[in-house]
């Protein structure tokens, strides 16, 4: 080797370390000391002399402890400790050289991606015009890497949702249900299922039905508009992705702001809007013969309006359900009985004597309903 100099260690120099400290000390009055206490030669470069190391050294050290401390230092200072015969040598090690790559990603799976580049702690940028990747890797690790992003950068396994929203008045259905229930006994059970199940005292366990049955029993009861369905959506839901959708009205409503200056106090009047209705939040797994939903609902009525102010009221569901495709599931129990009361009023002229009645509008009346949320999950 050129410039490599053999440097027997076996000198008499005075090295004065403290007990149990820590301490800052040529590096190579540490190679002598390991040197002197475990009776070997260490063959070091020429730079080495210069170098200088932080380190901890016991009063008290075994020899096997102290050459396997010596060695730990080494690789933190990008060297490497070699036997050959019965010498040692210090070598240099020379990291490979790291070059940019440029993947391009044929998906939006750069959320995946990322987490798998920071557990290999790998450096790299994210190019969004492009949906590229700029990795900083030696080429060696990045077929490695690349193999790693290959199998994320798939596409993403996505269903579309059915989404049936449907009312009914219970006492209606239920007679309704019940004979044709009995109608269909027998046959093959399944509609009669499908039909107990619609009109059964219902709960939010989340009931799964074909989809032939389903539809079978929601038509023989619509045959005479016992059923009122509300809305009927397709969503389409990506693995893992969240999806949102929401029928909702949007009701105006009076807010009064006061402010305070010094002594004086001032009234603001304005029109806000608040939806109330449907909202579902919701997030698919999907696998390859079922779909795992969780799903947040929040269904809000609005009970009354008085002096411009809504009242509502608010129910909340959460659900997980296990859904094959071609499956409906059903999300029920949201009975209500609504007591539904208007008075509108136009501000200040409403309070004019006489005159003022004739820009009142009040009414009043109570219904009592069950909503039905069908889910069918179509592959």
């Amino acid at each position: 080797m050129q410039n490599l100099k053999i440097w027997i260690l076996i000198l008499s120099i005075s090295i004065s370390l403290k007990a149990n400290s820590n301490i800052d000390i040529p590096f190579i009055n540490f190679i002598e000391k390991v040197s002197q206490q475990n009776n070997i030669n260490i063959y070091i470069d020429e730079d080495i002399k210069d170098k200088t190391v932080s380190s901890f050294i016991p009063d008290k050290i075994s020899n096997e402890n102290l050459l396997k401390l010596f060695r730990n230092t080494v690789n933190k200072m990008d060297y490497s400790l070699q036997k050959r015969g019965n010498n040692y040598y210090l070598i240099k090690v020379i990291k490979p050289l790291e070059h940019k790559y440029l993947y391009k990603l044929k998906y939006n799976s750069y959320k995946d991606c990322k987490s798998i580049l920071d557990i290999l702690k790998v450096s790299h940028s994210y190019l969004q015009d492009t949906n590229s990747i700029l990795i900083s890797s030696t080429k060696s690790n990045y077929q490695n890497v690349k193999g790693f992003l290959d199998t994320i950068d798939i596409k993403q396994k996505q269903v579309i949702l059915k989404i049936i929203i449907y009312e009914y008045q219970e006492e209606k259905i239920k007679e309704r249900g019940v004979k044709f229930a009995s109608i269909y006994e027998g046959i093959d059970g399944t509609i009669e299922t499908a039909l107990n199940t619609l009109v059964a005292p219902l709960n939010t366990n989340g009931n799964i039905l074909s989809n032939t049955d389903f539809y079978g029993a929601l038509r023989l009861l619509n045959e005479d508009s016992k059923i009122k369905i509300k809305q009927f959506p397709y969503v389409l839901a990506k693995n893992n992705k969240s999806f949102k959708f929401a029928a909702v009205e949007n009701i105006p409503y009076l807010v009064t702001t006061t402010t305070t200056e010094a002594t004086n106090t001032s009234e603001q009047n304005s029109i806000e809007y608040k939806d109330v209705g449907l909202k579902i939040d919701g997030k698919a797994f999907v696998y390859d013969d079922y779909v795992t939903l969780n799903m947040d609902l929040t269904i809000e009525d609005l009970v009354s309006v008085i002096d411009n102010t809504p009242k509502t009221y608010k129910r909340h569901l959460n659900s997980t359900s296990d859904v094959q495709f071609n499956k409906v599931l059903l999300l029920s129990g949201l009975k209500r009985t609504k007591h539904y009361t208007n008075d509108y009023s136009i501000p200040y002229i409403s309070n004019i004597p006489l005159l003022g009645s004739l820009f009142q509008y009040k009414t009043d009346n109570e219904s009592q309903l069950n909503i039905t949320i069908a889910i069918e999950v179509i592959n």
